[in-house]
């Protein structure tokens, strides 16, 4: 993504952060799995933020808010992958901090100008850092991210797609007959996993 355009002040109404324009970012979610599929969900995800307009801005400060709603995606992976695993979840370990990290990559004078108008400043602690910003703004963005991933795809659908982000073969959507591999066993991780996507994903 050119960084030009983060900076550009006289956008014009109405633009849209599409995934060729995020494709580097996302090149930076830190992986759960490490021969998984996390990129190829975010990228499907990307498309269901587009279809519930979450995708769209009017001004820079929106944008950064948009590319915060990549860091929720990741933050998703992260949490779902630690419930699935039966490890304590630790969704701001997702979002990375070193130079290349999506946090680091936003404009930092819109992002603070972003926390400020969203009133959440000391969420956190009130950390300065981009990272910490963006992870206030990236909890802040999560009810409505989740919100969207639960309607278009459904609880079954999202738990599965989620789930399968482990195995480096698996293509989006699932289909049926995917979403039967997935289901496949029974187990005490999947029935955690799955009541937690049902229970509206809380952190």
């Amino acid at each position: 993504m050119s960084t030009t355009r983060v900076f550009d002040m006289s956008l014009p109404a109405g633009s849209v952060v599409a995934l060729d324009d995020i494709l580097p970012l996302m090149k930076a979610m830190p992986a759960s799995w490490a021969d998984g599929s996390e990129l190829r969900w975010a990228e499907h995800a990307w498309g269901v933020l587009e279809s519930e307009d979450l995708t769209t801005y009017q001004d820079p400060v929106e944008e950064v808010q948009v590319l915060c709603r990549l860091l929720t995606l990741t933050a998703v992976v992260r949490a779902f992958s630690d419930l699935a695993t039966g490890a304590r979840v630790n969704w701001k370990g997702a979002l990375g901090t070193g130079p290349q990290s999506i946090a680091v990559a936003l404009d930092q004078i819109a992002l603070g100008r972003l926390v400020e108008r969203l009133g959440v400043y000391g969420s956190f602690g009130a950390r300065e850092t981009a990272a910490g910003l963006a992870a206030v703004v990236a909890r802040e963005e999560w009810e409505e991210v989740t919100g969207a991933l639960r309607h278009v795809l459904g609880d079954t659908r999202l738990f599965g797609s989620l789930w399968a982000t482990r195995w480096s073969d698996t293509t989006y959507p699932l289909d049926d007959g995917a979403l039967e591999d997935v289901a496949g066993e029974g187990s005490a991780d999947k029935a955690r996993a799955f009541e937690w996507i049902t229970e509206g994903m809380p952190l």
